[in-house]
């Protein structure tokens, strides 16, 4: 356990109570400015124990950094919400009948494509361990030659793919590779050393396992970084929480106001902004969260701003860690109005 002694004990009793189903779990917690991390299990059997600063990966969690790097090049007034993709990807078809795909679209899940790109099913069948990895870039420029189902605009349908051909879209608008912007507008003015898409060095790194707890490999996803590529830590992850609790003490400040705006609904108490989803509780405020998954990974980050509460939590597990982050939350809360 690090940092605030309560948050921690708080963190890891949560932990502790779902920990049996997991390899590994690292929960980092912040609350009125102080912070917390809790490792459980290990990294791999026999290995280390999981820490902070485990690295995992963190799946589409990827998609709220994809967001912010989108609202941050509308900041500096290189790109707009409503751009055309087929301005920056001229390949890219759009629905016969409807408006044309903007960047918003793309990062509010509101453009139209499927979940996948056409093609990505084939070649998954073929490396199930892996399924991303041999999808190339150009295979995703051949594949936007294909219209799109649906309108643009219109509905908010979830896509993997639309996430992945944000980050080839702004990469091309800024004429850097993907994980270079992440690293010179994300992750260093947020100090997140240990966020990337690559594998760290050390011994650090908790490695994937399946839902019955054997050993998996690490997906990779050439094309669709901006799907999901990225790995992290409960630290790194407090870091970025934290500058969304506060963003007026952030350097990001104007792109994470923008991002986090709620601007559909999706159905019933759930409404979305750029990547966040934001669910509006019964006798609670809004809470701001996403979550991600991988062969051998789940993650799920969350943040309340009235409260000025947030959590992380990763796992080296192919289960789901939703439930434990939305019922810590809560109790985080409960804890502080007390």
């Amino acid at each position: 356990m690090a940092g605030d002694r309560a948050l921690a004990e708080m963190a890891a009793r949560a932990a502790g109570r779902v920990g049996h189903r997991h390899q590994g779990l690292a929960v980092g917690v912040l609350s009125a400015g102080r912070a917390a991390t809790v490792g459980v299990g290990h990294v791999e059997a026999g290995g280390r124990r999981i820490d902070g600063d485990t690295s995992f990966q963190i799946g589409s969690v990827t998609k709220v950094v994809t967001a912010l790097l989108l609202t941050d090049a509308v900041v500096r007034g290189e790109v707009t919400l409503n751009q055309r993709l087929d301005t920056l990807i001229p390949l890219a078809a759009n629905h016969r009948d409807g408006p044309p795909i903007t960047l918003g679209d793309l990062a509010m899940h509101t453009s139209g494509l499927p979940r996948l790109p056409p093609g990505l099913w084939r070649q998954g069948l073929r490396n199930r361990h892996d399924p991303y990895a041999s999808f190339t870039t150009d295979d995703l420029i051949q594949a936007l030659t294909t219209p799109p189902r649906w309108s643009a605009g219109r509905t908010v349908r979830y896509s993997n793919y639309g996430a992945g051909v944000l980050g080839e879209a702004l990469s091309r608008a800024l004429g850097r590779p993907y994980h270079q912007l992440v690293a010179d507008r994300i992750t260093g003015p947020l100090k997140m050393s240990r966020t990337a898409t690559d594998r760290p060095m050390g011994d650090n790194i908790a490695e994937g396992h399946s839902r019955r707890r054997r050993p998996v490999k690490d997906w990779h996803l050439p094309a669709l970084a901006g799907a999901g590529a990225l790995r992290s830590t409960a630290t790194d992850m407090l870091a970025f929480l934290d500058a969304h609790l506060e963003p007026t003490a952030s350097p990001l400040a104007p792109a994470i106001e923008l991002c986090v705006a709620p601007r559909r609904q999706i159905r019933g108490a759930l409404r979305i902004g750029l990547g966040w989803h934001v669910l509006d509780r019964r006798r609670r405020a809004p809470v701001w969260w996403h979550n991600g998954g991988t062969g051998g990974y789940f993650s799920f980050v969350g943040f309340v701003p009235d409260s000025k509460v947030a959590i992380a939590v990763l796992t080296n597990t192919a289960r789901s860690v939703d439930q434990l982050g939305m019922q810590l939350l809560d109790d985080i809360e409960d804890a502080t109005e007390r």
